[in-house]
């Protein structure tokens, strides 16, 4: 009896520290900062400095929509171990994944938004830029953001 009780104890301990431990990551996606140097013609120094500031604000939307998507994940865990009914996991389940995959689909719209207007101002420039596709680690899974990338000038 003496042995069944500890067992159940160390168990449940171990449950709890396991359960209740969750951390979240900081999430450090930065952006690639370009460096202006002496050969730059102002111009193209200004167009520069703009693609760093476009790259920035993506990285600021990205790193938010990260921390949204780790405490969005961390609640559906959470959620999803106080239920055993296969019927209200599923349902819960299936709102995550909706309301993950707006976050991300939303994240994409707006990030899309900023780079194609950044690459317009830095063409206009006479920047050569690019789309790069960078995978972003979200709380479970990883998608491809488009960030600007400066190829020549």
């Amino acid at each position: 009896m003496l042995k069944k009780s500890l067992i159940a104890v160390l168990f449940s301990l171990i449950m709890a520290l396991g359960m209740g431990t969750s951390v979240f990551a900081e999430s450090n996606n930065e952006a690639i900062d370009y460096e202006i140097t002496n050969e730059m013609t102002p111009e193209v120094a200004k167009a520069i400095t703009e693609v760093n500031k476009t790259n920035d604000k993506i990285y600021a939307e990205i790193n938010k929509a990260v921390d949204k998507s780790e405490k969005m994940y961390a609640k559906y865990q959470e959620q999803k171990s106080k239920h055993q009914d296969p019927a209200k996991l599923d349902k819960l389940t299936k709102d995550y994944e909706k309301k993950s995959a707006k976050l991300i689909s939303d994240l994409k719209v707006k990030t899309e938004k900023m780079t194609l207007k950044g690459i317009e101002k830095a063409e206009k420039a006479g920047l050569d830029v690019a789309i790069e596709f960078v995978p972003i680690e979200f709380a479970d899974r990883t998608e491809l953001i488009d960030p600007i990338v400066v190829i020549a000038w």
